[in-house]
């Protein structure tokens, strides 16, 4: 055992402690799976990424009972990474409570910034490229978003990820629907009480390996709308590629569109130019290697 593991297993935090022990003993976590289920504890391969990751904890029975076998099949001191979790975490499906701000993993905490913006947020992914695709009614409003996206797992484990729709004010939270159309299937779905803002689990059909591409595409449909003015996509981690196509009913082409920015969510809007609607009635724009912030498309 190292001396920075054996530092970690004395002063937390727990999941670096057991990062640091996973990597001494040189197993997988497929590995180190295997061998605790030897010993008769089941225990999932996303459990195990998201300990190691910080995102999550052990604190049910079983899971208690994979982190003693852990410990001896580790061969570390009795007791160790027990000793490291403190007290248990509050529970409950509103135990974060709903705001203006990011989206945490697994479930919503709070919306992101601004009318229509889903975001895919998981820590152990990231968004290779990402196209989103914008349908807007003769009645100005966004009827549907479609997001097609290539993820890729930045750890071994995971298996989902939650994406986050936040609409116009007035819309009913009853009237996002979020869809699952390849690549995944939908999990628990999360409404706010009051404001327009839907959580959803996108389950795919396996755990992902560290490096592994996974190719999803889903929906929100909103079947009671209200007049929008743009669609922004706000950028919680980097993404390579991001292209954002909307496209407005033939019957009702808006006189101006343009493209806008913002540094972060609660910094002014910055137009960045005019954009020209092909005879279609679409507008798109690309950019390469978003590093974070928001970037949308407007219309008058």
């Amino acid at each position: 055992m190292s001396q920075t593991t054996m530092e970690l297993l004395r002063t937390g935090p727990f999941h670096e402690a057991l990062r640091a022990a996973v990597q001494d003993s040189g197993l997988t976590l497929e590995g180190l799976q295997r061998r605790i289920h030897r010993r008769g504890v089941r225990v999932s391969l996303t459990a195990l990424s998201y300990w190691r990751q910080g995102r999550s904890r052990p604190e049910r029975p079983d899971s208690l009972r994979a982190l003693r076998a852990i410990e001896e099949i580790l061969r570390l001191p009795d007791g160790s990474l027990p000793a490291l979790l403190g007290p248990p975490r509050p529970r409950g499906r509103w135990a974060r409570r709903a705001g203006r701000g990011d989206v945490g993993p697994g479930g919503f905490a709070t919306a992101p910034p601004g009318p229509g913006a889903p975001v895919a947020c998981d820590t152990a992914l990231r968004a290779f490229c990402q196209l989103d695709s914008v349908r807007v009614g003769a009645d100005r409003s966004i009827r549907r978003v479609g997001t097609r996206m290539v993820l890729r797992a930045l750890d071994d484990g995971p298996e989902q990820c939650t994406v986050v729709y936040s609409g116009e004010p007035g819309v009913p939270p009853s009237a996002i629907r979020p869809e699952a159309v390849e690549g995944c299937t939908v999990g628990r779905v999360r409404r706010h009480p009051h404001d327009p803002l839907v959580a959803a689990e996108l389950l795919f059909d396996r755990a992902l390996h560290a490096g592994q591409t996974h190719l999803i595409e889903y929906a929100f449909t909103i079947t009671d709308p209200t007049a929008s003015r743009d669609f922004r996509r706000a950028f919680r981690y980097p993404a390579q590629t991001y292209v954002l196509d909307v496209r407005f009913d033939p019957g009702a082409l808006p006189s101006r569109c343009f493209r806008f920015s913002q540094s972060n969510p609660a910094s002014p809007e910055v137009v960045e130019g005019e954009l020209d609607p092909a005879p279609c009635g679409s507008v798109h724009i690309a950019e390469h290697g978003m590093g974070g912030g928001v970037l949308g498309i407007g219309w008058d």
